[in-house]
């Protein structure tokens, strides 16, 4: 008997170590949001980001974006948008292109903020998947500057770019909503 429950002891804690090497092991998820409110996001935008430039990099991403949903007419996310990186630990340099908007949704009335994710595309990246959030806090010179941040992987699960900082160049502009 005694033998028994030390074999079925074991067998658990191999199980629950096993489970936490696992856990351990995988990537940062970001939550999904599957609501697509009312929401409008347009802009271009310049991220200047100093401790990732160097002799070759800039240190900047840019980003060009419109983007859309309205579940009373249109009930999934419409648009695209585009980030250019120049940053010095990224594996993408050049240009990520947003394919599909799997989600979209937006919140806030006076700082609105939009988060998206879905399937891009960038040079030699295969199963791209990003994750990008828009931050509207008015135009810089009223206060605070608007902030964009991203996460690109590959279809493997290793990061390929990523980027947050302040918008220096440029506005983002998300529609304010009331919840």
């Amino acid at each position: 008997m005694v033998r028994k429950a030390t074999i079925a002891a074991l067998a658990f804690g191999s199980f629950l170590l096993g489970a936490f090497s696992l856990a351990h092991a995988q990537q940062a998820q970001i939550p999904t949001l599957q609501v697509c409110n009312p929401t409008r996001v347009e802009g271009r935008a310049a991220v200047e980001i100093v401790s990732r430039s160097d002799a070759i990099h800039s240190g900047v991403f840019k980003i060009g974006t419109e983007l859309k949903c309205d579940p009373k007419g249109l009930p999934y996310p419409a648009g695209g948008f585009q980030i250019d990186v120049d940053m010095s630990d990224s594996v993408v340099q050049g240009t990520i292109i947003g394919d599909t908007i799997e989600q979209l949704t937006s919140t806030g009335k006076h700082s609105p903020t939009a988060y998206l994710s879905g399937r891009c595309s960038a040079r030699d990246v295969s199963g791209c998947r990003y994750w990008l959030m828009l931050a509207d806090n008015g135009r810089a010179q009223e206060g605070t500057p608007d902030v964009v941040g991203f996460l690109v992987f590959d279809g493997a699960g290793n990061r390929v770019a990523y980027g947050t900082g302040p918008v220096v160049d440029g506005d983002i502009a998300v529609a304010p909503t009331s919840n």
